[in-house]
């Protein structure tokens, strides 16, 4: 019988031969091309023009990868006559249902190409005309009609498969440790400060005799870190009522408030202390930013918590929060993945969840294996991608073709 280890480490050397294997392929592709392109090597390829009138070359065709209404046109000037007179191109255009051509663009003669993306149509034929023009607007040469050229959808950007590729490796580790997570595999997780704070916080404040302020941000119920937070919640509401303290929870938003009053009635259920909760403490202030904000700063005035708890999406306000939390002489645990708030957190507050730790936190305190297993598998997936980069940066110094493709998901 196979031990977990020995899964594991089966599984990362398929993911690796899955990576050689799908991208050899391009290697060997950007290696053709690289060489096609080399006149001393090979002969140059091009495309089957679409209208070759001696003195210019025209070539149209539907805009590849992308979601339609986009053709792509193409000229080479072949008459030096043209070159060293013209100096303007006017791009005319007619659908199948139209009388006559108008014009849709004017350009400098230096363009070589031109992607029409003004008003087409999907499955509509089109034709086109060119008209080169002097310094005085004056034609020097009209192509004939091209055409007709027909614009539709992909169903899939083949310069993203790398994207696709690493997304499908993503959800499978994922998976896998969500899956041994849930056959009872125990998971090392790394201990957060403001985790740890939490209960000595609550265990203070019960001392003193003074309320916890809850604020869950300034989203809404979507948001990935409102989510985050009313889990992280939902274990604090407990330990509160257990120590049977009091917590206050002002509300920025009305759906917000309407799930967390539900998760902290439940929380002081699960403890067994119903009677200790008390609706009015939770309750929806403003939805308005800096409204809010001086709200909460009001209520830390007033009430002189021993303990206050930032945890959620929050904007500009944050500051205002943390400072008026610490007049107050509170202990203040914060935990947002706002980027550009962080930085007011880690100096106005005790403690701060960084980015991502307010996920873990999260998963960590509300105990759900799937939550435990998703987060070491997502640890696995950052490994994983580390290696990756390492070897195509590896190969990259090596001179190995098509590197670049790979990690831009180019074209």
């Amino acid at each position: 019988m196979l031990t977990t280890k020995k899964l594991q480490t089966r599984f990362f050397l398929l993911l690796m031969t899955l990576l050689v294997v799908v991208v050899a392929p391009v290697f060997a592709e950007e290696a053709q091309t690289s060489s096609a392109q080399n006149p001393e090597q090979a002969p140059l390829v091009t495309l089957t023009p679409v209208a070759d009138q001696g003195s210019v070359l025209v070539q149209g065709m539907d805009s590849e990868n992308d979601k339609g209404g986009s053709i792509d046109l193409s000229w080479e000037i072949r008459d030096p006559v043209i070159s060293a007179n013209a100096t303007k191109i006017q791009i005319f255009r007619k659908a199948e249902s139209d009388a006559e051509f108008t014009e849709v663009k004017h350009m400098d003669i230096s363009a070589l190409k031109y992607a029409d993306k003004k008003e087409v149509q999907d499955n509509i034929k089109y034709s086109y005309i060119l008209n080169f023009l002097d310094k005085d607007n004056r034609k020097v040469y009209q192509s004939g009609v091209m055409g007709p050229f027909v614009a539709y959808p992909q169903w899939f950007n083949t310069s993203k498969f790398a994207t696709l590729f690493f997304a499908f490796i993503t959800i499978a580790i994922v998976l896998l440790f969500i899956q041994l997570a849930k056959q009872g595999k125990k998971f090392y997780v790394r201990p957060l400060g403001g985790i740890k704070a939490i209960e000595d916080a609550v265990g203070r404040a019960t001392e003193m005799g003074k309320p916890c302020v809850y604020v869950p941000g300034i989203s809404v119920i979507e948001d990935i870190a409102t989510l985050a937070s009313i889990s992280i919640l939902s274990k604090i509401s407990e330990v509160i009522a257990n120590y049977q303290s009091r917590i206050v929870i002002p509300n920025y938003d009305p759906i917000v408030y309407s799930v967390i009053d539900e998760v902290v009635k439940s929380a002081y259920v699960k403890a067994g202390r119903p009677d200790a909760y008390r609706s009015e403490d939770v309750y929806y202030l403003t939805g308005r930013q800096f409204a809010y904000a001086s709200g909460i700063a009001g209520l830390m005035a007033r009430e002189k918590p021993a303990a206050n708890f930032f945890l959620g999406w929050f904007m500009a306000e944050s500051l205002i929060l943390a400072e008026a939390g610490s007049m107050t002489g509170a202990i203040q645990i914060a935990g947002t993945d706002s980027i550009s708030q962080i930085p007011f957190f880690i100096v106005a507050c005790d403690y701060t969840l960084i980015g991502e730790e307010l996920y873990a936190a999260a998963a960590y305190m509300g105990q759900d294996v799937r939550l435990l297993g998703g987060l070491k598998g997502q640890d696995y997936v950052k490994l994983f991608l580390m290696l990756t980069l390492i070897v195509l940066f590896i190969l990259k110094l090596c001179g190995v073709p098509g590197i670049d493709t790979i990690l831009v998901g180019g074209n």
